[in-house]
């Protein structure tokens, strides 16, 4: 089921910046606790199935989608912005405004506790 998202450009900048930001958080705590068990066991299960490019479809939820991004996944353990779109599709991640609101308040919680990140869409396909 595909739908457009909704375009307003006053809110869309607030979306990308959490989203980026988010990122950010995620790297920073990949980066940090990558020598950990079991984070780069994750991580090297999920790069291997998602096949040559390594991608990721997800969207940024309110009330509907907000923003769709293709993140790709890295060797080296770090999540790229590699397009934004405008359209769902059925294989998409969502990814709730609240939640990563929540997040980029208090970053540094969660870089030392990586366990209170969401990472289901970094294991959704190992099952």
């Amino acid at each position: 089921m595909n739908a457009v998202v909704e375009k307003d450009p006053a809110t869309i900048d607030e979306y990308e910046r959490i989203f980026e930001r988010y990122l950010e958080v995620c790297n920073q705590a990949i980066e940090k606790n990558k020598d950990r068990f079991p984070y780069t066991e994750i991580w090297r299960a999920r790069w291997k199935n998602l096949g040559a490019n390594n991608l990721i479809q997800c969207a940024i939820y309110d009330d509907r989608p907000k923003a769709i991004y293709t993140l790709q996944l890295t060797e080296d353990m770090k999540i790229k912005i590699l397009k934004k779109t405008h359209e769902t599709s059925d294989d998409i991640w969502p990814f709730k405004y609240s939640y990563l609101k929540h997040v980029v308040e208090s970053p540094e919680s969660y870089i030392e506790n990586p366990d209170s990140l969401d990472w289901g869409w970094l294991k959704m396909s190992l099952g």
